[in-house]
């Protein structure tokens, strides 16, 4: 509404200008002026207030949605994590979220907001061109409607290639981006920063040579605007003999009132395409099929935590392994071992419900987890991963992602039980410390501890680690070993791992192979 008002008092202005420069002309009293002038100074402060209003109501929205568009879809990524998306880069991924959601919300706030203001602007200037004289409405409508039916048709089919390219080209030029940045040490290392500039440049050119396509449609639609906007004003100016002289000004100039709403909207039909694309790439993340089945949650989680496989087989798209058979009573430390590409980590997500078993049954608490919601399963069982992200934001924020309404007394308490009280005391603003990005103000067993201190301030009693000593100094790794192992009884605690020190930390050993698991009795 206050688009569709501010059009109309810029419409206002201009003709209302006409008018008077023409009355003007004729040298009259000036009070044959007064009404003119008052309106000129009454749609320039209004058109100027209106718009005002309109762009707070545009970015409210705009901003609105975007958040809600976004928070729609990182929870969905969430459901699917990790098993859907392994075919998609971060980079990539980091370009859906951010600048596809953002397109798909053009459509709400720059697409039809235009063409509403552009159909009412067009309404209204026919019918005060048509109470002057009636053809002269007629022209104006025939002239406008060639030009939006032009901006609909020309525009998206001539940027249409160039649109989808620039939203996949985005894509790939992310995904390039960040892992240069991520991997910038090793690239210099092995020498291989040309290729990785190379290809950046690369993706760059392509970018750029879609956005000049797409620039060349949106300047065609604006250039048929212009050619309809001069035949409607030649057409009129040639049917003003006999006019009264003072409306010729506002029969000439109206067509010229109507550019600015007609060439919005060629300019936002050459987003129409871009959206298209953009909204095809998030249908895509959004069909891919969740990886934990749309099981019936009829049981409560129970509030023992003991785990049991029986006949278990684990993998991502088929199984790797042979049946497993174990039981993890509260408070025990198990350890899980074997080659490389075994199935070590499939194991450690399948347990953590990030993963459907192919074959066998996990129960917790003595209930099959099918029954219980994956939800309720990961606030009990949690997973810490070789790789767990520190966000570039304080200590504490960092801490809060586990448990957003975390005290600061709760905070230091988990980070205390993880083995990081030395470490809080040495960072001059506590908590309210920065880590950088990736975390790099800090060292890989500082990150492996925070990520332990995140796990224990959620409260999940089930601590499934990844390769916890993997990277880490034979000092760090022996001391953050003997910190996990101090969890239990009050955790039960599963390791995956080849390390010699975690398989003697151990309780039980079981033993992966392909075709093969054994368990064995841990030797101290």
């Amino acid at each position: 509404m206050f688009g569709v008002l501010s059009q109309l008092a810029g419409i206002g202005l201009l003709l209302t200008s006409a008018w008077m420069i023409v009355r003007a002309a004729e040298m009259p009293p000036v009070l044959y002026l007064m009404v003119a002038i008052v309106g000129v100074r009454f749609f320039g402060f209004a058109r100027a207030c209106l718009r005002y209003v309109e762009r707070l109501f545009i970015h409210d929205a705009a901003l609105t949605t975007a958040v809600e568009t976004r928070v729609a879809v990182r929870d969905h990524v969430d459901r699917i994590a990790p098993r859907a998306l392994t075919g998609h880069r971060s980079g990539d991924l980091v370009s859906r979220v951010v600048s596809d959601v953002d397109r798909t919300v053009d459509r709400e706030v720059r697409l039809v907001p235009l063409w509403i203001s552009a159909v009412c602007s067009v309404l209204v200037v026919a019918a005060v061109l048509a109470w002057i004289e009636s053809w002269f409405g007629l022209v104006v409508l025939a002239t406008s409607a060639l030009a939006l039916v032009a901006a609909r048709v020309i525009v998206p089919r001539s940027t249409a290639s160039g649109s989808d390219d620039v939203v996949r080209t985005e894509g790939r030029l992310a995904a390039v981006s960040a892992e240069a940045v991520r991997s910038a040490p090793d690239l210099v290392v092995l020498g291989a920063t040309r290729a990785t500039r190379d290809e950046v440049r690369r993706n760059a050119r392509q970018l750029a040579a879609a956005q000049t396509a797409t620039a060349f449609g949106s300047g065609l639609g604006t250039a048929v605007v212009l050619v309809l906007t001069g035949v409607a004003m030649a057409v009129l100016a040639a049917g003003t003999m006999g006019l009264d002289p003072v409306l010729v000004g506002v029969v000439v100039l109206a067509p010229l009132a109507l550019v600015e709403p007609l060439d919005a909207v060629v300019d936002a039909e050459r987003l129409r395409p871009a959206i298209a694309s953009a909204r095809a790439r998030l249908d895509e993340l959004e069909s891919a099929a969740d990886p934990i089945a749309d099981h019936t949650a009829d049981a409560p989680v129970p509030t023992r935590w003991d785990l049991s496989l029986e006949g278990v087989v684990v993998g991502w798209d088929h199984g790797v392994t042979a049946p497993v058979d174990l039981e993890l009573p509260q408070g025990s430390v198990v350890a899980v071992t074997g080659p490389s590409g075994v199935g070590k980590t499939t194991l450690a997500l399948t347990l953590a419900r990030l993963l459907d078993p192919v074959a066998g049954t996990v129960r917790l608490g003595g209930v099959d987890v099918t029954r219980l919601d994956p939800v309720g399963v990961r606030g009990i069982v949690g997973y810490l991963g070789q790789d767990d992200v520190v966000l570039d934001t304080t200590l504490a924020e960092n801490l809060r992602i586990a448990r957003p309404d975390a005290t600061d007394e709760a905070m230091h308490e988990a980070l205390a039980r993880a083995g990081l009280t030395d470490f809080v005391h040495g960072l001059r603003d506590g908590l309210e410390t920065r880590l950088g990005e990736g975390g790099r103000r800090t060292s890989g067993g500082e990150r492996r501890r925070l990520s332990l201190a995140r796990m224990l301030l959620a409260g999940h009693r089930v601590l499934v680690a990844d390769e916890p000593t993997e990277h880490l100094d034979a000092d760090t790794a022996h001391r953050l070993l003997d910190d996990l192992v101090s969890l239990a009884p009050s955790r039960t605690l599963v390791l995956a791992s080849h390390d010699p020190r975690v398989l003697a930390a151990a309780d039980q050993v079981v033993e992966v192979h392909p075709a093969l698991v054994t368990r064995a009795p841990c030797v101290a």
